[in-house]
């Protein structure tokens, strides 16, 4: 039996050497006013570093009504680590004179109601939380900061709110607090709080919050990202904050456009170790270790519905830990459209028979077109409108079909050139009537154009056998988008 135990006591040994850090302790005796501790240091609801995460707030009360404050301490992860060596208790102290001396009213609770004494004047009251370390550890002791209750004779009645958060971001499984400033700024009114969503964050009576932990649904589309507003009423009156609740945040953007995803500023000993892309329920790792993520040119087609998240690590006891944050999700719209807006008709007035039979050169008119097959505009505009985002570049061609007669079946001209020119633009391109593409123009980088081609001219050559008649031809015009080499 006496080995079994030395065995024991060996493996206890062990442990104790395997998790101890040097930590600073303090006197067991000490008692309040204690400089409040430094608040805790966490990632996603994990705790690098302990203290209060929720604090006693200050409190205006009728004499004769309850009060009742509240606080919540945490370790730090270490600590967590070693809970059977050791635990921690709160213990609650109340000064009634000014903040001189503290005596200890309550333990073994996060919360600590009382009575308001009886005043005839307004009275101060300060209590302070100590999250008190037992056991065999060497952990420190947190203290809370001091709230003061203030004890009126009487009623005194709210005519206004204020509402503000100790931080209005963050990250899942974190808290903060919310606090009203209600005036008078002695009003006995008590505050009610409500969350928008309590999903995502959920608030308490003491307007403590407490964001939502991180769904293990990597799709981005998870309640555990976003914000969520807060509202405080009093006396009929309510004010309300926005808290954005989430490491990462959705990202909606025109395919083209960058879309990054930023984590928040990690505490000095956290690091990323990974970036992942979820698409169709897939993570693909992305190699990257910096606090964000670029998505350089999204498309509909490939990015929208896709979800991004981060790996992160710490070190605990000297050994590596890793967290994963929340997924947001990207939304990727299409860009605008590629069209041709407008395309000129041609009109260019008469000719004498002589003149057509022996060749010659036609000004445009200003005279309506009015033939069978007009479609175009008669003020010899051109215009290609490019609203895209993402995509190549777009050319313009067009083709010019022999002149003829009666619509197209009786006598025909095959020699005539159409020469489309806007000197404002560099235009000047040549189009044979023989039903054959040319390129008219071409354009990168997502721009329109605009062009005015008043300034054409149709260039007849010799026919001797024409005839008299209203000669007409179509312009086939073809808007494409040059293909990937």
């Amino acid at each position: 039996m006496a080995r079994k135990w030395l065995s024991y006591l060996l493996g206890l040994s062990w442990l104790l050497v395997s998790l101890w850090v040097p930590i600073m302790s303090q006197a067991a005796s000490a008692t309040a006013p204690q400089t409040p501790s430094s608040p805790p240091s966490s990632i996603l609801g994990l705790n690098l570093a302990g203290g209060f995460r929720q604090q006693p707030q200050d409190v205006n009360q009728v004499a004769g009504q309850t009060v009742t404050l509240a606080a919540k301490g945490t370790r730090n992860a270490l600590e967590a680590a070693t809970s059977l060596l050791n635990s921690r208790k709160y213990v609650w102290w109340e000064s009634t004179d000014g903040g001189q001396t503290y005596q200890q009213v309550g333990s073994n609770s996060a919360t600590y109601s009382f009575t308001a004494p009886n005043v005839t004047t307004s009275t101060p009251l300060y209590f302070q939380v100590q999250y008190k370390s037992s056991g065999i550890s060497a952990f420190s002791d947190y203290w809370s900061r001091i709230a003061q209750v203030t004890v009126e004779p009487s009623r005194i009645a709210a005519t206004g709110i204020k509402v503000s958060a100790d931080t209005t971001t963050l990250s899942n499984s974190e808290s903060t607090a919310v606090h009203a400033d209600l005036s008078p700024s002695n009003s006995t009114d008590q505050v009610t709080w409500k969350s928008s969503d309590s999903t995502l964050a959920s608030v308490d009576d003491y307007g403590n919050v407490d964001a939502a932990d991180a769904s293990s649904d990597t799709s981005g589309k998870a309640d555990d990202h976003g914000i969520v507003t807060i509202t405080g009423t009093v006396n009929g009156i309510s004010d309300h904050v926005d808290i954005m609740v989430g490491s990462l945040q959705d990202e909606t953007v025109m395919e083209g456009t960058p879309a990054t995803f930023q984590l928040p500023t990690l505490p000095a000993d956290v690091t990323v170790s990974n970036w992942y892309r979820v698409k169709d329920g897939k993570s693909t790792a992305l190699n990257s270790q910096a606090t964000s993520y670029t998505i350089k040119s999204p498309t509909n087609a490939d990015d929208d519905g896709t979800g991004y998240y981060a790996t992160l690590t710490y070190t605990v006891n000297g050994k590596p830990q890793t967290v994963t944050t929340n997924a947001a999700l990207l939304t990727v719209t299409k860009g605008g459209s590629l069209t041709l807006r407008a395309v000129p008709n041609f009109n260019f007035g008469s000719v004498s028979l002589k003149a057509l039979a022996s060749g010659t050169q036609l000004k445009t008119t200003s005279a309506t077109t009015n033939g069978t097959a007009v479609d175009g505009n008669d003020q010899y505009q051109m215009a290609v409108s490019d609203q895209r985002t993402v995509g190549n570049a777009w050319t313009l061609s067009a083709s010019l079909a022999p002149f003829g007669t009666s619509a197209y079946g009786g006598a025909s001209i095959t020699n005539a050139q159409l020469t489309l020119v806007d000197a404002s633009q560099n235009l000047s391109v040549t189009l044979p009537a023989d039903n054959q593409q040319q390129t008219i123009a071409s354009q990168n980088g997502y721009h329109s154009q605009s062009y005015d081609v008043t300034a054409s001219y149709l260039t007849v050559g010799h026919n001797p056998l024409v005839s008299a008649g209203t000669y007409q031809s179509i312009i086939n015009w073809t808007l494409g988008v040059v293909p990937n080499q």
